[in-house]
């Protein structure tokens, strides 16, 4: 039996009302949904308190799955529904920060030599527009969010994807060009 029909039969039973069958989609399933939630709310507290949530409602609506339905990608969307509604509710001051800078390794622009590769990124990275540079170094350099930029840059999610696609391949494009 394929993992998914696995899960699949396993939900079935949890909506005859079988315990022991949740017990068993939570021990499998449960680690990716952990790491889908813990990558959207990235505080572990806040990440189990929407695995529980999560877990509740697939309890609940088990009864729901259809046969042709895909069950991990029906509990990944609930979970997933979860986390992104436990985001809502957080405080916007929580959006800033996106890693624990305890964790941050080696800075590589704290030093005074930097590679040929180094030295030509920043060399284009000095050719954006300096909001739209801002906006590339801390998406990928301080890891925020979209939606963090959205707020900081008071702009609505689409825009900020849409000059992120931008900036990235005119940088792609300037790495390209060897001078």
């Amino acid at each position: 039996m394929t993992p998914a029909r696995k899960v699949h039969a396993l939900l079935d039973a949890v909506a005859a009302g079988d315990r022991r069958a949740f017990e068993d989609v939570y021990h499998l399933t449960s680690p990716r949904l952990y790491g889908i939630v813990l990558r959207l709310l990235r505080r572990p507290e806040l990440a189990a308190l929407a695995l529980r949530q999560a877990y509740g409602r697939i309890h609940a609506e088990a009864h729901t799955l259809k046969p042709q339905e895909d069950p991990v990608c029906w509990m990944v969307a609930i979970a997933r529904s979860c986390a992104l509604d436990m985001a809502w509710q957080r405080p916007v001051g929580d959006a800033f920060e996106p890693f624990d800078a305890a964790l941050r390794g080696d800075d590589p622009l704290a030093t005074d030599r930097h590679s040929p590769a180094l030295s030509r990124l920043l060399a284009c990275l000095g050719k954006l527009p300096e909001e739209r540079r801002r906006m590339v170094l801390l998406a990928f350099y301080d890891g925020w969010s979209r939606e963090a930029l959205s707020v900081y840059f008071d702009a609505p999610a689409a825009g900020i994807r849409a000059w992120m696609a931008r900036s990235v391949a005119q940088l792609g494009a300037c790495l390209g060009r060897r001078a």
